[in-house]
């Protein structure tokens, strides 16, 4: 789309002269873009090296007049039926970080619980009687999915569990309590606290030292992954990544620890030190107005 509002200097700016900012200027206002219609959270490209001109994105609101459709870039499977990508009720989450590739990800289908005194292709099943608890197996793509989707699934009680390996589980509980959106951390509770943490990214960088910056918005408590630099080319290539720019409007899923910049007083910054935590995906428009 051609134009968005900023909410630093509360101008609605046109995508050709916002492009012609001072880079430093550029940089701070693309972290505070909103749809100039609905609000939603809106980002800015860059003309692109295949010549794609500057241009908004937007996550518009349902009923916006702006609204364009979008898809996942890397796989059409992402757009499950709801029906598929429920957990049922009592079912345990597992997710298999060492099991983790990146964009080469499958999503494994969930199969249903065997009979009693059968095994299941891996997969731990503990009938009791009439009451039967089943895992299901789930990556950092599908929870990524059910997040951006599902405002119920956020907040739910559902159980899951990151195992690092085989045997040992990095975090447990209930999806409530160990995953937390960028717009929801707040210091009291998760300075210096190790979750799972997700949202959207507004920009990327990397920084003299090679570390890789993935920031949000103003909404979105200006979040900041810190992606370390001596996995940032792995992740670079693991997402197929040709320039940072494809990473703006994406939605990052990360495990680290959260630390407040200032002393403190700043902005929460996650701190990535292995790809095995990290999924993106990224998205293309279809129609996109520019």
């Amino acid at each position: 789309m051609q134009h968005a509002k900023c909410t630093s200097d509360g101008k609605v700016w046109e995508a050709l002269p916002f492009s012609q900012l001072e880079p430093s200027r550029l940089d701070s206002k693309r972290l505070s873009l909103l749809c100039a219609e609905c609000g939603e959270f809106a980002w800015f490209r860059k003309e692109s090296r295949h010549g794609h001109p500057a241009h908004f994105c937007a996550r518009h609101d349902s009923e916006c007049n702006l609204k364009v459709e979008y898809v996942t870039s890397d796989d059409q499977r992402d757009d499950a039926t709801s029906e598929e990508e429920q957990v049922s009720a009592g079912d345990t989450i597992i997710v298999r970080l060492d099991q983790e590739q990146g964009g080469e990800v499958e999503v494994k289908d969930v199969l249903a619980p065997p009979k009693e005194g059968q095994g299941e292709g891996g997969r731990t099943f503990i009938i009791k009687g009439k009451n039967r608890e089943s895992s299901q197996q789930f990556t950092l793509r599908r929870i990524l999915h059910r997040l951006v989707q599902s405002p119920a699934f956020r907040s739910s009680n559902s159980n899951i569990v990151f195992y690092k390996n085989s045997e040992d589980v990095m975090l447990s509980g209930q999806v409530s309590d160990i995953v937390c959106g960028f717009e929801d951390i707040v210091k009291n509770k998760h300075d210096d606290k190790t979750m799972f943490y997700w949202g959207p990214i507004a920009s990327a960088k990397k920084s003299p030292d090679g570390k890789v910056w993935l920031n949000s918005g103003g909404q979105y408590r200006s979040v900041s992954v810190a992606i370390f630099e001596d996995i940032a080319k792995e992740f670079l290539s693991l997402f197929d990544v040709d320039e940072l720019e494809d990473l703006a409007g994406a939605y990052v899923l990360v495990a680290g620890r959260c630390h407040f910049t200032g002393n403190g007083e700043g902005k929460p910054v996650i701190w990535c030190g292995t790809s095995k935590y990290i999924f993106v995906r990224k998205y293309k428009a279809k129609n996109l107005q520019v």
